[in-house]
């Protein structure tokens, strides 16, 4: 029986442990969602401070040797249970926040109060007066005595839970649906679980029966140290699909692989290296020295299951993103092409060229979404001293003579196009000094044309990538249109925010239409902008029809999305471009896809951009001077 009771306390050590390392890694985990101003992880970090403080101290507590520090342990411990009450009431508040119900002042004032009472009885608990020194129980350790102010305490404790537990039944009453009622279970069975599991049953216990039957104590004691252990990575997960705009599925993810690598790790580690302490102690062998190999294999061998688990976890259909989504997701990793690889790719590329045909040098420019040429690649010393100007005249002569070959009579530059449904874009250029056109002909194209391919199908398949993730970046800062990831898909108060998407929306048809018809036209002249106060005071102030002012306040509008310095094709000028040359200047698409240097499809997709950030300009506009009567924007259809 003694063996039997050694090994249940020496499992309870354990789990105290990993209770303490759970909280605390829970508790690292939540401090991140404070740059968000998450008001529910705030209110998280004091119930996660005292819970760690409780079993640290527990933890701690069972290798002190001196009644003196058990006594200093034990005060730790009760210092973060007392204050854990007031924590655990204002957290429940905020739960109750979440579901609509608002919190009024005196409920706000209420809480503080709460908190400030709870450190008054920590500065009892410390000056003797709470308790009066420890109790050792045999076989079972240490517990406090009570004093005349400990009823007190209880009170004010069975105050605190009444509350906390009312709180939680009206959370709990306001949800209405059967997800929002699972994940408001979630929280509540994690609060009260923490609670049950950190009450200090051996304090009523001493002279009944829990202390007489060591056995019936460290089970209760296993069975409670494991319930909070889940209970605090419930209660972590559940405030944080609350606190992020992540999905439930990476927030899980998340905290899995943060679960797994941290506390997991380290409790089971703990519990190797305390049954070898143990073993060796029963059989009198001295393994100080196998602590540390031990210690050290257990990391390594946990990371590595972890790193092995983790693509599994990450496809199940659990907590993960599901075999077939997992398979894209695999995929576009395993496509994207980052710009050191890229870069690394078309040097060793080059030198091979320049190898293969004998050429002194050469590079490799590439050509981005914004028209200008990044990254260039060398190899060998430069032969082209104004490389730079060489290259700005390029798009507009492959554009015009196709796949010819460039000489210079430095060198010769190969152009890249990619064809695909009878659209071409211009990828880059490839230029080998010392090296005539008559060269490849004989023999040679072939090695040639290999090599373009190859260099072809990388440089589109990173073109084409983050020209996607552009329009996504574009899409998701427009508002509204981020309205998945904008808050908390548990967070009412960001579900049901009202964004001006659609006023949005409205003004860039109106935009749209203005810009169309700029040079004459009903979309112009019947416009709904006419009716806009900025552009009736700029008709005002320039003694001029509405139709003229308006076209005014479009050009002033364009004027602030001009980008400082000279006009040039490079990205910062793109959308100033697409609308002067297209709009104001009336050029034909195919004029200006050809100045640009970029394809047609590119073309409509920035310009509806561009349209929807000048259609910000002017509502902008429009509110400064809305701000200066305090009238709303026009609603005029």
């Amino acid at each position: 029986m003694n063996y039997f009771i050694h090994g249940l306390r020496a499992l309870s050590e354990v789990l105290t442990a990993a209770v303490a390392m759970t909280a605390f890694s829970v508790l690292l985990f939540s401090l991140q969602f404070l740059r968000r101003r998450q008001k529910l992880a705030a209110a998280l970090v004091p119930v996660l401070v005292c819970v760690t403080v409780i079993y640290s101290a527990d933890a701690l507590e069972t290798m002190a040797m001196g009644a003196a520090a058990k006594l200093m342990w034990q005060l730790i411990h009760w210092t973060g249970f007392v204050i854990l009450p007031a924590a655990a009431l204002f957290f429940s508040l905020v739960i109750l926040e979440l579901t609509g119900r608002e919190i009024g002042k005196a409920v706000t004032v209420g809480s503080v109060l709460n908190y400030l009472l709870s450190f008054v009885f920590v500065s009892l608990l410390w000056s003797g007066k709470l308790f009066d020194g420890i109790h050792v129980i045999s076989d079972i350790g240490t517990t406090m005595v009570h004093t005349g102010m400990t009823a007190l305490f209880w009170v004010y404790f069975a105050l605190n839970l009444c509350g906390i537990l009312i709180v939680l039944a009206t959370a709990y009453g306001r949800t209405r649906t059967q997800a929002s009622r699972r994940r408001m279970l979630y929280l509540i069975f994690g609060l009260i679980g923490i609670i049950i599991g950190t009450f200090p049953l051996l304090l009523f216990g001493s002279g009944l029966l829990i202390s007489r039957y060591p056995v019936v104590f460290w089970t209760l004691s296993v069975l409670g140290n494991a319930m909070v252990t889940v209970m605090v990575v419930l209660l972590g997960y559940a405030s944080a699909t609350f606190s992020v705009s992540w999905s439930d599925r990476f927030t899980r993810l998340r905290m899995i692989e943060w679960m797994l690598r941290g506390p997991v790790t380290a409790s089971f580690t703990l519990w190797l290296v305390t049954m070898i302490n143990r073993s060796g102690d029963a059989l009198g062998l001295d393994i100080s020295g196998v602590n540390t190999l031990a210690t050290v294999v257990s990391i390594i061998l946990m990371e590595y299951l972890v790193t092995v688990l983790m693509p599994r976890i990450e496809r199940g259909a659990l907590v993960g993103l599901g075999r077939e989504d997992y398979a894209i997701y695999r995929e576009f990793q395993g496509m994207m092409v980052f710009k050191p690889e890229l870069e690394t790719y078309l040097e060793a590329l080059t030198g091979a060229l320049c190898d293969r045909f004998q050429a002194r040098d050469g590079f490799f420019a590439v050509m981005d979404e914004s028209g200008s040429f990044d990254p260039v690649v060398k190899t060998g010393e430069s032969s082209w001293l104004d490389l730079p100007e060489l290259l700005s005249r390029m798009p507009a002569y492959f554009a015009e003579h196709g796949d010819a070959f460039y000489w210079d009579g430095t060198g010769v530059l190969i152009p890249l196009f990619n064809h695909d449904e009878g659209l071409d874009t211009f990828l880059g250029v490839l230029g080998l000094a010392d090296v005539s056109p008559d060269l490849f002909p004989n023999g040679n194209v072939s090695v040639l044309e290999d090599a373009l391919d190859k260099a072809r199908t990388v440089l589109w398949q990173r073109r084409y990538l983050t020209s996607a993730y552009q329009v996504l970046r574009t899409k998701t800062k427009e508002a509204g249109a981020n309205s998945f990831h904008s808050g908390s898909v548990l967070d009412q108060d960001a579900l049901l925010e009202n964004a001006n998407t659609a006023e949005l929306d409205r003004v860039t048809v109106w935009v749209k239409d203005a810009l169309t018809h700029y040079w004459g036209g009903p979309k112009l002249s019947e416009n709904p902008l006419l009716s806009w106060r900025v552009v009736r005071e700029n008709a005002a102030a320039g003694s001029e029809n509405e139709v003229n002012s308006l076209r005014s306040v479009l050009k002033q509008a364009l004027e602030e999305l001009r980008p400082e310095g000279e006009r040039s094709i490079s990205g910062e000028w793109t959308l100033y471009n697409l609308i002067d040359l297209k709009f104001f200047e009336k050029q034909k698409v195919k004029d200006i896809v050809r100045r640009l240097s970029m394809s047609e499809a590119d073309f409509y997709r920035k310009q509806k951009v561009a349209v929807e950030a000048l259609s910000k300009v002017i509502i902008r506009m429009e509110q400064s001077l809305q701000d200066e009567t305090g009238d709303g924007l026009q609603n005029d259809k």
